[in-house]
């Protein structure tokens, strides 16, 4: 069994298969969008900043950590690949702390 934290900027999305998420975030990176995704525990995040937090390590998080003047860009990228996946409502960006024991 895998365990790790993402400690990531973005929101959760419904079950989208890595294919397809894979081609519609390729033409985004194309165009210098910084766009990912991960998985954890059958849950999908589409995210643009990401870490992953292993068992053993840790990551400060300090009120300017949530200060980040690349918000407004991270949200419209956001937003362009929801709409792109064909995701008619999602909730509003924010930082996301998700534990994965798969």
């Amino acid at each position: 069994m895998h365990h790790t934290t993402y400690y990531a900027y973005g929101f959760r999305i419904p079950y989208t298969h890595p294919d397809g998420l894979e081609s519609v975030l390729r033409a985004l990176r194309e165009k210098g969008s910084q766009i990912d995704y991960f998985i954890a525990s059958d849950m999908v995040f589409l995210v643009t900043e990401c870490a992953e937090v292993e068992p053993g390590e840790f990551k400060v998080i300090t009120p300017r950590s949530f200060e980040r003047h690349e918000r407004t860009a991270w949200d419209r990228t956001l937003r362009e690949a929801a709409d792109r996946l064909g995701l008619t409502e999602c909730p509003e960006p924010g930082w996301l702390l998700v534990p994965d024991l798969s």
